[in-house]
């Protein structure tokens, strides 16, 4: 005689049912976020506001902090990821956007938010893609990355004009307008 083997059945009902739902509603929800970015509430700083300072790792070794680059001419902040197709069309636009325009009209700082342990990554991505402009990682704390809540990072890419004071000019996060993007760079010098 043949034994079968039969896979349980699992029941939920009730209240037990409900919660599974409304489970099942919320990774729905919010899954979209966790796709396009990083899902945490986090509202991107807005135009007018003094860009908050911080130091951050180079990708090959040192720091910079973001004091000493104000004051000369405006800076772009693009915040990225690796695993971001958006960020990855967009990267070489703005590479082209920066040999036009020369770091006489504009200082981009690219800070990664992928974490310490991707650097080798972001090094080789860099390196194959020719990038000239500064290569950032973003510091990780123990309730998140230290400029992605400081500039209030909702999903990648991200991008904050400042002039040369610190006073964003320009921010947005997703698919970058780089046409407007680019002409706020240029009213800003």
């Amino acid at each position: 005689m043949k034994r079968t083997r039969e896979m349980p059945t699992i029941f939920v009902s009730g209240s037990g049912f409900r919660a599974a739902m409304l489970i099942c509603l919320l990774a729905l929800s919010i899954a979209p976020l966790l796709i396009e970015g990083k899902a945490h509430g986090a509202s991107l700083i807005q135009k007018g506001s003094q860009v908050p300072g911080f130091e951050v790792p180079l990708s090959g070794g040192g720091s910079l902090k973001l004091s000493q680059e104000l004051g000369k001419v405006p800076v772009l902040l693009l915040y990225w990821s690796l695993y971001c197709e958006h960020c990855r069309e967009d990267l070489p636009q703005i590479q082209k956007m920066y040999e036009r325009m020369g770091p006489s009209k504009v200082k981009v700082l690219a800070i990664n938010g992928d974490g310490m342990s991707a650097t080798k990554m972001v090094q080789g991505y860099w390196q194959k893609q020719r990038f000239t402009f500064v290569s950032l990682m973003d510091e990780e704390k123990s309730d998140g990355f230290l400029v992605e809540g400081l500039l209030g990072v909702a999903k990648t890419p991200a991008a904050v004009l400042v002039n040369r004071a610190g006073v964003v000019l320009f921010s947005q996060e997703g698919v970058l307008d780089l046409a407007g993007l680019e002409e706020n760079i240029r009213k800003a010098n």
